[in-house]
């Protein structure tokens, strides 16, 4: 595995999420450096989970429930996963040796990795008219992802999106809570019921104006985690050409382009959902490191 400067998207939005929950943590403990060690021990052990043995098995079986492939899912894919394996293990010799394939039981012809060690292929790649070379690019380009640290990344990204979801979540309950005490408090002093509604009102004011600003930071750390990941994408098919299954890559584009869900790439959906670029650039980043591969190999 080796980071590249596409993971740098990713990393920076792991940075925006940490200051997030720092923030948070800070209103708990009164103490900027308490709040730091706090955030610190919560990221560490949260994301460093998911790279042990648990953490593959939390993947496999609970988020994703994927399965071992059947005797006949074997006898079709196994040998083009083998051959794939052996490729990219000669064009990134740090891959690690025990990465296993899965079949995630859906019918769309897709397939990820995720982690250090998993790759699964959808059951609609094995069920429709997909050609072996063609499931071969596919699987390089997931092999890709392992090898340029995609799935590392992402997964340090993903999690602490989750940590600050938990800390605005508990931040809230507790803002509420003091809303109620102190509105309490403003209408035992005041003697009136205005107070409370009143103190109730301006606690829960800075509560949503807090929640919205925290509301802008996330959604720039979202944009630049999905630039981020559309970069990843054109490097894994990048690594795909150098594998030699970029032409079968582009075939398999050319047969499906008409449903490509990313071709609108202006749209506000795809800046912030889009993971992949469309379907057209693709086909011409993958053109260009043929002939980038061709020139080479004949020098």
């Amino acid at each position: 595995m080796k980071f590249q400067v596409a993971n740098t998207g990713l990393i920076v939005s792991l940075i925006i999420n940490f200051i997030i929950s720092f923030i948070f943590m800070n209103f708990f403990t009164g103490s900027f450096i308490s709040g730091i060690v706090v955030t610190l021990i919560i990221f560490i052990c949260s994301i460093g989970i998911l790279y042990t043995p648990l953490g593959d098995w939390w993947y496999r079986n609970v988020i994703l429930n994927v399965r071992k492939p059947n005797e006949i899912e074997k006898k079709r894919i196994m040998p083009i996963y083998n051959e794939v394996y052996r490729r990219a293990l000669i064009e990134s010799p740090n891959l690690p040796q025990n990465i296993e394939l899965f079949i995630y039981d859906d019918n769309d012809i897709n397939a990820f990795a995720i982690g250090l060690k998993t790759i699964a292929v959808h059951r609609g790649m094995l069920m429709n008219n997909i050609y072996d070379n063609e499931i071969a690019a596919i699987l390089g380009h997931e092999f890709a992802h392992i090898a340029n640290g995609d799935t590392f990344c992402t997964i340090l990204a993903f999690q602490s999106n989750s940590i600050v979801f938990i800390f605005r979540t508990i931040f809230s309950f507790f803002m509420i809570i003091a809303a109620k005490i102190i509105g309490f408090c403003v209408a035992l002093a005041f003697n009136t019921e205005d107070g409370f509604t009143i103190g109730d009102a301006c606690v829960r004011g800075i509560s949503i104006l807090i929640d919205k600003i925290v509301s802008i930071f996330v959604f720039i750390s979202v944009i630049i985690a999905q630039y981020s990941r559309r970069k990843h994408e054109l490097m894994a098919d990048k690594f795909t050409a150098k594998l030699g299954y970029g032409q079968p890559m582009i075939n398999f584009f050319q047969r499906y382009i008409e449903t490509d869900s990313a071709s609108n790439i202006f749209s506000i959906s795809h800046l912030l959902y889009g993971t992949h670029p469309d379907m057209k650039t693709r086909i011409l980043n993958l053109q260009n490191n043929i002939e980038l591969n061709k020139t080479k190999n004949s020098i």
